[in-house]
């Protein structure tokens, strides 16, 4: 969006009330989907990292089989959010 990035380089005064309205939208919502992306990368991290200890059992770390089952059911429901904003964002 070259639109919205020119918008934004212009000073405020310039800019009808519309086109700030639009630019500060683009501007909020960009910072929504960094931020969703970046807290999506550490959980599946973490969750990896839970799955390896568990798999090597490493410094005796064991959990049940039933949070196991949950933890990775959340982490598929987490990658489908990412795919369907993804998807969302680049085919309007």
């Amino acid at each position: 969006m070259n639109l919205s990035r020119d918008l934004r380089k212009q000073l405020p005064e310039r800019l009808t009330l519309e086109e700030f309205v639009h630019s500060a939208r683009v501007g909020f919502q960009q910072q929504i989907v960094t931020f969703l992306l970046r807290a999506y990368g550490v959980l599946l991290a973490a969750t990896m990292a839970i799955f390896f200890l568990q798999g090597f059992h490493l410094a005796g770390f064991s959990l049940d089989a039933a949070i196991l089952n949950w933890l990775g059911g959340a982490t598929i429901g987490e990658i489908g959010d990412l795919l369907v904003l993804t998807v969302r964002a680049s085919f309007k």
